[in-house]
């Protein structure tokens, strides 16, 4: 009967131990595909004939490379890279552009970030950003410098906030409530271009 007991907890606490490593393993995996897309982007910027076959774990093609753009928020220290497409392996590394074929400053330019779990990762503190607070996208040759309009908390079903509207150039971010059943909206509006 002892003996029972014994491998009993044992078993539970070997499963206990793989059930909290499992968030580290995620992150471990994530953090070497974001710190593949970093060296990536850096050879990129320093020459035009990279071999990207010889960079570890990275998954974006050098077409996807070329249509990175970079996300500032200074209101919330925020500086991330912004995939050309939302699947759920560029989510777990970057935000991403929701609709394809979107051009920076025309329409409305939307991007989608997981909520994350830390404070220095992807959209976590995107409800912190206050209405007028600025919000710069660069790509290689331009920033392009929007002003927060306002925030609201969505269903995930309200795809018309994604929609262009007529003669308005707009921004729209969108990120998960930390219960991840609604979805937390900030637009902008284009203040100018640099």
């Amino acid at each position: 009967m002892q003996n029972n007991k014994r491998v009993v907890g044992f078993i539970l606490l070997i499963a206990g131990a793989i059930m909290i490593s499992i968030p580290f393993f995620y992150e471990w995996k994530q953090n070497q595909k974001t710190a593949a897309l970093e060296e990536a982007l850096s050879l990129v910027s320093q020459s035009d004939e990279v071999d990207l076959a010889s960079i570890n774990h990275l998954s974006l093609s050098q077409s996807e490379l070329d249509e990175v753009i970079e996300l500032e928020i200074p209101a919330i220290e925020l500086k991330q890279k912004i995939l050309p497409n939302t699947t759920e392996e560029n989510l777990s590394i970057a935000l991403t552009q929701i609709k394809s074929n979107q051009t920076l400053g025309e329409g409305n330019f939307t991007i989608a970030g997981h909520r994350g779990y830390r404070e220095d990762r992807h959209f976590h503190s995107l409800p912190d950003v206050p209405i007028g607070a600025e919000v710069i996208l660069h790509d290689k040759e331009e920033r392009y410098i929007y002003e927060i309009t306002s925030m609201q908390v969505i269903d995930p079903t309200y795809v018309e906030i994604l929609e262009d509207k007529p003669n308005q150039n707009e921004l729209t971010l969108i990120t998960c409530t930390i219960d991840g059943k609604k979805r937390i909206a900030l637009q902008g509006k284009l203040a100018h271009m640099k």
